[in-house]
């Protein structure tokens, strides 16, 4: 019976030197799972930093672009209302020789093109509501006036409109 208790203990103790060894590579293999992992999830967030960056960058971009695209609109509106009243001026006038008003007639045409190729719509309809959004009134005498329901009468400046933003208000009279 001594022997058989000799030969269990002297069996016993590797097995469990193999046990903590088998436990402490499970150990070992969890922290390595855990250190890819944390490693991957380290890559995964860099690459998205660098992903939202550039978007970001784009974004900002495309707006920079968009208000220097407004800004020179608001520049060169007053350019192209001053080519309408040339237009007005030369189909009045009997002394600007045709040549001239001709030339007149294909650069606003030409400008009109380009408005529309560009998406840019003028404000110019009359006999419509007034709307403080897209119109100003022009001043008048009277002084309390009530634009509620008022028709415009006539257009004394054009308006300009890029798709959805309104560049230049036009002047009304109503």
């Amino acid at each position: 019976m001594k022997e058989e208790k000799n030969i269990k203990n002297n069996i016993s103790p590797p097995k469990e030197e193999k046990i903590k060894k088998i436990d402490k590579l499970y150990d070992i293999e969890q922290k390595i799972f855990y250190i890819k992992k944390e490693k991957k999830n380290a890559k995964l967030r860099y690459f998205a930093s660098i992903d939202n960056a550039t978007k970001k960058n784009i974004q900002e971009v495309k707006l920079i672009k968009k208000n220097q695209f407004k800004s020179f609109l608001k520049n060169i509106s007053s350019i192209i209302n001053k080519i309408d009243n040339l237009v007005k001026i030369s189909k009045k006038s009997i002394s600007i020789p045709k040549t001239i008003v001709e030339g007149i007639r294909l650069t606003h045409n030409i400008l009109e093109k380009n408005l529309k190729t560009w998406h840019i719509e003028k404000i110019n309809q009359v006999n419509i509501p007034f709307n403080p959004n897209i119109h100003i009134l022009k001043k008048n005498k009277k002084k309390d006036i009530n634009t509620d329901n008022t028709v415009i009468k006539k257009i004394k400046k054009n308006g300009y409109k890029f798709k959805n933003y309104i560049i230049k208000k036009a002047t009304v009279v109503i």
